[in-house]
């Protein structure tokens, strides 16, 4: 009996190379992923079609070259590093970009472990307590 193979060549076309390059360049963690995985965000990203990509570096970040994968790993990752990027959202990040990366749970668990200025704590201490006090 001849068994007949698995394996199939693939050829992408150049919007899926940059496609691929895109989603590899945002989930850096990925390359280190066995072939299956890999494999199964492939079939996803065949579906996937941002309109238009994100700005590689988060604007609060400009003195860093961290993408927005980059941004969530360090999000999920140790406290120590995680509080400092909370940090640095909370006093420098623009309005819609707090709001992609943080919410009010997490600032909230945060707020008194993290090196803020003192008018950056009280802005989001207040912020906090009045958001509560609407939604009680």
């Amino acid at each position: 009996m001849k068994l007949k193979s698995n394996f199939k060549t693939v050829r992408l076309t150049d919007r899926e190379e940059r496609q691929i390059a895109f989603f590899m360049e945002e989930h850096p963690y990925i390359k280190e992923f066995s072939t299956l995985v890999r494999a199964a965000i492939w079939e996803f990203l065949r579906n996937y079609s941002p309109s238009t990509p994100p700005p590689s570096t988060p604007s609060f970040l400009w003195e860093y070259n961290l993408n927005h994968g980059e941004v969530i790993e360090i999000l999920h990752g140790p406290q120590k590093r995680r509080l400092w990027l909370v940090a640095k959202i909370l006093e420098q990040a623009r309005w819609d970009e707090v709001w992609k990366y943080l919410d009010l749970n997490i600032i909230e668990k945060d707020l008194s472990l993290l090196r803020l200025t003192p008018k950056t704590r009280r802005h989001w201490e207040e912020a906090i307590y009045l958001w509560k006090k609407k939604t009680a």
